[in-house]
């Protein structure tokens, strides 16, 4: 049974869930347990649901935006292990676990997938470990992408770097201003990997988002700088494109999230820029 994290460490009123680290910040909201509440997962304080609500007023469709996300992430995974037969996959800020988790994904495609899950926020790790424990084919790190030392090395003791990988990061990048750049660290991650491994990446745009949207986005994105990640920034389609450097886009390349490799097609009437959000693979 997966615990979840209670209010009480928030309030005082009771003893504190005993799993839940002691440094925790729970006077601002996390982007990983907002992300967690967009999709209606249990794993959140209040401060971070209050941040929902407001989110929901700037961008009334914010929770549309995540589920997206999460879909673009399926559809990745599922692509990684049908179509290139790969079966190890490292999830770089993976946030909190949710139903239809990476490595649950993998497994309804190849036997024994191999998977490393990897974030900077406690709760998250805290979370996975329980989610996690005795599965032998799955491993969660504390690690930033900001550093990958913390994170890849880790990594190879689950996971063969002489194999193909499939690295995720999706919903991620966009919280790193262009001073940590993204994109070096992107290559480092792609450096580290064997030829015919690939890199998901989906990230925030309102590159071709008509109004009203695009300002709600951006009003949107500026409500994080009172948050635990206050670095979110929106690019646009060039700028998505550099983060692919030294790797060839899998068809179809650059789409918005609901448009890369769809079970039904989207068409221009459903407005699939509302996404704001970019996507594509890349393999070595």
């Amino acid at each position: 049974m997966i615990r979840t994290v209670s209010d009480d460490h928030l309030n005082g009123d009771r003893t504190a869930t005993s799993w839940v680290p002691p440094d925790v910040d729970t006077t601002r909201p996390s982007a990983a347990r907002v992300y967690d509440a967009y999709l209606g997962g249990s794993h959140n304080f209040a401060v971070d649901r209050e941040f929902v609500q407001q989110a929901k007023q700037l961008l009334p469709h914010v929770t549309d935006v995540a589920r997206w996300n999460r879909t673009f992430l399926r559809q990745a995974v599922r692509y990684a292990a049908e179509s290139e037969g790969i079966a190890q996959f490292l999830d770089v800020g993976c946030g909190l676990p949710v139903s239809g988790a990476v490595h649950e994904i993998a497994a309804q495609h190849l036997p024994n997938p191999r998977t490393v899950y990897a974030d900077n926020e406690p709760v998250a790790v805290a979370q996975a470990e329980v989610v996690l424990d005795g599965d032998e084919n799955a491993h969660v790190v504390h690690g930033d992408v900001r550093n990958p030392e913390t994170i890849l090395p880790a990594a190879e003791k689950l996971l063969d770097f002489d194999r193909p990988v499939c690295v995720l990061m999706v919903a991620l990048l966009h919280f790193l201003p262009d001073a940590d750049e993204p994109g070096a660290l992107v290559a480092r991650f792609r450096d580290a990997l064997p030829p015919g491994s690939l890199i998901a990446i989906s990230h925030a745009t309102v590159d071709g988002v008509p109004e009203p949207v695009r300002t709600q986005t951006l009003e949107f994105i500026d409500s994080y700088k009172d948050t635990q990640n206050p670095g979110f920034v929106a690019r646009d389609r060039a700028e998505f494109a550099e983060l692919f450097t030294g790797l060839e886009l899998v068809d179809p390349g650059i789409t918005y999230t609901p448009e890369w490799r769809p079970d039904v097609p989207v068409t221009a009437d459903q407005h699939p820029e509302k996404a704001v959000c970019w996507a594509a693979v890349g393999r070595k």
